[in-house]
């Protein structure tokens, strides 16, 4: 049985739905710049493919200790702020946070999302 986690749920006026997971992002971890633009986040990701660049040039010159301490360091500020960097990009593309939801999977937390807003509304 999978791990239940907690989403928001974004929704933009198009239609489009996002389901961010809450707390650390493995993908953010382990693929940082490459992760940052598949979803959009080029400033970041452009930034850190500069960096990661300047520090690739550096190997080979007694610095590799560094650039490998550097490295994991990023690596561990993407796990811990991408979810969040994530949260602020869709905010500024127009998505709203509607819900905040709890499931195994993204897509299961958007489809759960998409149920309830088609139940009939009380009141």
């Amino acid at each position: 049985m999978k791990q239940l986690k907690h989403y928001k749920i974004f929704k933009h006026p198009s239609g489009d739905i996002e389901a961010v997971k809450q707390g650390w992002s493995w993908p953010a971890f382990l693929f940082t710049f490459i992760w940052a633009m598949v979803k959009k986040i080029w400033g970041i990701g452009i930034g850190v493919l500069i960096l990661f660049l300047i520090f690739l040039s550096m190997l080979g010159t007694g610095a590799d200790l560094f650039v490998n301490i550097i490295s994991f360091v990023v690596s561990i500020i993407f796990g811990v702020y991408g979810n969040s960097w994530r949260e602020n990009n869709l905010d500024s593309r127009g998505y709203q946070m509607k819900d905040t939801v709890t499931a195994a999977t993204p897509e299961d937390a958007i489809a759960q999302f998409m149920n309830q807003e088609s139940l009939p509304q009380e009141g």
